[in-house]
């Protein structure tokens, strides 16, 4: 009996022991199962993160750095009055901005205060800001303006610095323009009338389909809806030229314009009637008669006696009393 019993409780422990391995094997498994699903919902978010920072911050310019070291950057210059640059030769110019960076051992030398000499060699495709040496700031970085003319080439851009007595840096980046102009046009309906804010985007054309949507600022972009400019158009700046198809959706019905815009032909007109809409403008609301009562007219003032006739009363009442007065 005893050994039965011992039988029995080693049966026990061992099916205890089988349970406990089983709830730790299913436990190994369900956090191996988790932590694949966090791995794979931070790459999804990182990868969405940076989709949507990249369509944020890329988009076409006709001034790019094609290559260079990272020691520059290039970005569009914000608001600036182009007319100032009239006098450089170009009715059409696109302004850039030009950052170098020093570095001294291959990491960035953040120092302010030192001098950053800027150069080009070809002024017929862009040229740099008359001040060509800038001081650098606390982050180490000289900044300059590059005013491109409307038309294709290359541009090398030097800067150059001495750091310190005897260590003189010295590096260039080339920059490619590229010729741009302006595609505007209207949206109309089938009774060529105007529509406002349908969905118009402009793509690249390569003769068979769309290649890919040009990445700019302004597109897509929607119609104008009357408050700026006429119902219907729209506006594309510094399209490069090429091949383009451009596509207006309003209310799920779309249609299409190719063209071609050439290096120096300035403003492309391409307009698009989609066949199969009718805008219907919207009823003016009838203004509903207003609850408030209407105002009465003030009451009319009482004349004031004029002052010969004061007297003429007080005559007669002085008069009065004198009749009045006992013998």
């Amino acid at each position: 009996m005893i050994l039965k019993k011992d039988c029995g409780r080693t049966r026990g422990r061992e099916n205890i022991y089988a349970i406990g391995y089983w709830v730790l094997d299913m436990s190994r498994r369900a956090l191996t199962i988790i932590g694949l699903l966090a791995i794979i919902c931070f790459v999804s978010c990182v990868s969405v993160q940076a989709e949507e920072a990249q369509n944020k911050t890329l988009y076409w310019s006709p001034v790019t750095i094609e290559n260079g070291s990272p020691a520059f950057t290039i970005e569009d210059a914000q608001g600036i009055n182009y007319t100032i640059y009239d006098e450089l030769g170009a009715q059409s110019v696109h302004v850039s901005v030009i950052i170098a960076q020093l570095y001294l051992n291959g990491a960035p030398y953040r120092m302010a205060g030192i001098p950053i000499t800027f150069s080009s060699d070809n002024d017929s495709v862009a040229v740099l800001e008359p001040n060509r040496t800038r001081p650098s700031d606390a982050s180490g970085q000289a900044r300059i303006l590059l005013i491109a003319r409307n038309h294709s080439g290359w541009v090398n851009i030097t800067a150059e610095s001495e750091i310190m007595y005897g260590h003189r840096l010295s590096d260039t980046c080339r920059v490619r323009v590229v010729g741009w102009g302006t595609v505007s046009g209207m949206v109309t309906d089938q009774n060529k009338n105007g529509v406002p804010e349908a969905t118009v985007t402009l793509w690249i054309w390569n003769g068979t389909a769309n290649v890919k949507m040009l990445a700019a600022r302004d597109n897509p972009q929607l119609s104008n809806d009357g408050r700026t400019a006429a119902i219907g158009t729209y506006t594309f700046v510094y399209v490069p030229a090429g091949s383009y198809n451009v596509t207006a959706e309003k209310d799920g019905h779309v249609y299409y314009r190719l063209f071609s815009l050439y290096e120096g032909q300035g403003t492309v007109t391409a307009n698009v009637a989609i066949p199969d809409y009718v805008y219907v403008k919207p009823a003016t609301p009838t203004p509903e008669p207003s609850a408030t009562p209407a105002s009465l007219p003030p009451s009319l003032p009482k004349p004031t006696p004029a002052l010969p006739a004061l007297f003429a009363i007080a005559a007669f009442g002085a008069i009065a009393m004198i009749k009045r007065r006992p013998e």
